[in-house]
C-alpha cells in the first residue's frame, strides 16, 4: 500500500490587530515515510532527559537555545528527496477584514497552501491508496478544529478525485511529525518575523515552495 502523509502547522498568531504578529505563516511536510528522524528524536529526547533536562515533547517557540540546536541537527540531515515542505506567509496588515474572517480565511490558505505539491508539477496523489492529514490543533476550541477540518476537506474533496483520505487533529506532542514541521514552519516564521535566519538555513533543503501571497497589489489594513 502506497500512504502520502500529510503534516500541517502554523506559526504566528490568528490576531489581526496591531498588537498581533506581523506575520502567519502556514506550512505543510509531506512525506511516504514517517520513521525518518523519528529515532534519532528519540535518542535526542532521552539524552536531554539524562542530562537533567524534563522533555515531554519538542516545540520550537518553547524550547531553550540549546534544545532547538539538537533538534535542528536532526532534522538538518533529513533526506529533501523524501520529505517535501510547502509554505505560504500571510502579511497580516494586508489581509482585508472580509477576508479575516476565519470561515474565509482558513478555506483561502488551505487552497493556496497545497496547490503546489498537489498540483500537475508536484506531486500525482492518484498514485496513493490513501493521504493521511495531520494537524496540530487538538487544543484549539471546537469551532475553531471544525472550521479548519471543513476547509481540509473541501480542498481534498477537489483534488484528491477517488483517493480516499483521513484527517487527524492531534496534539503535537503525539507524533514526532508534528513536532518537527512545528519546528519547520517556525524557523520560516522567524525568517519572515524577525529575519533571524540561522534556524531556516538548517530547513531551507526541505522547502519547494514559500509563497508570499500579498507580497505585491495589497493595500494595508492595520496601523
Amino acid at each position: 500500500m502506497a500512504y502520502l502523509y500529510v503534516f500541517i502547522d502554523e506559526s504566528g498568531n490568528y490576531a489581526f490587530s496591531s498588537k498581533g504578529t506581523s506575520y502567519l505563516v502556514l506550512t505543510s511536510l509531506m512525506t511516504t515515510d514517517v520513521s525518518l528522524g523519528v529515532m534519532e528524536l528519540y535518542e535526542l529526547k532521552h539524552r536531554l532527559i539524562d542530562l537533567g533536562a524534563d522533555i515531554g515533547y519538542f516545540h520550537a517557540s518553547e524550547d531553550r537555545q540549546a534544545v532547538r540546536d539538537e533538534v535542528f541537527t536532526v532534522i538538518s540531515n533529513l533526506d529533501a528527496s523524501k520529505c517535501r515542505v510547502d509554505s505560504l506567509i500571510i502579511r497580516k496588515r494586508r489581509t482585508s477584514a472580509r477576508l479575516q474572517r476565519m470561515r474565509r480565511f482558513y478555506p483561502e490558505m488551505i487552497e493556496h497552501l497545497l496547490q503546489y505539491p498537489f498540483n500537475s508539477r508536484g506531486l500525482d496523489v492518484r498514485q496513493f491508496d490513501k493521504v493521511f492529514i495531520f494537524l496540530d490543533r487538538a487544543s484549539a476550541r471546537r469551532n475553531e478544529r471544525e472550521i479548519l477540518k471543513k476547509a481540509v476537506k473541501i480542498y481534498l474533496a477537489r483534488h484528491l478525485g477517488n483517493v480516499p483520505y483521513i484527517i487527524c487533529m492531534h496534539q503535537s506532542a503525539s507524533h514526532q511529525y508534528l513536532q518537527i514541521v512545528d519546528y519547520i514552519s517556525w524557523a520560516i516564521y522567524v525568517k519572515w518575523e524577525r529575519n533571524e535566519l540561522r534556524p531556516y538555513q538548517k530547513v531551507q533543503h526541505l522547502i519547494r515552495s514559500e509563497f508570499d501571497i500579498f507580497e505585491y497589489g495589497y493595500d494595508e489594513y492595520l496601523s
